[in-house]
């Protein structure tokens, strides 16, 4: 279950973020475990006990890898994102398939192992928000 959002102008941006999110993890597989829903300071440099004046929500989730992991990546969620107006930058190595996509200062992530082993990680962060502090 995901967490709540108190600050409506986050959860405004955050919503919609969870709901791509959810989308694509569940092309991988149903035992979709969430491993990071919570709401980060913009600023990492920002003083302790300084007010934040600008956040935003980060959302990860974990699938155990199917055996059509890498074909759902490429021939799935990379053209339907790009369809509806993400722009996807291929960050592979030799070690995984990973896309990045990026709309509207919103950052989204998968990455799939090539060995099939360990879990498909679908995560993204809403663009900064200002607090008004």
């Amino acid at each position: 279950m995901t967490r709540p959002i108190d600050f409506e102008p986050l959860a405004a941006v955050a919503g919609p973020l969870r709901d791509v999110l959810d989308g694509i993890a569940a092309r991988f597989g149903a035992d979709v475990r969430i491993s990071r829903d919570e709401q980060l300071d913009c600023d990492p440099f920002r003083p302790a006990g300084a007010p934040s004046e600008s956040v935003r929500w980060e959302y990860n989730l974990r699938v155990p890898t199917p055996p059509d992991a890498a074909e759902i990546l490429l021939a799935e969620v990379v053209p339907a994102l790009t369809a509806d107006g993400w722009r996807a930058t291929d960050r592979s190595s030799v070690t995984e398939l990973a896309y990045q996509f990026q709309r509207d200062g919103t950052n989204l992530g998968v990455h799939v192992s090539r060995d099939g082993t360990g879990d498909v990680v679908v995560g993204g962060s809403s663009r900064c928000v200002p607090t008004g502090a």
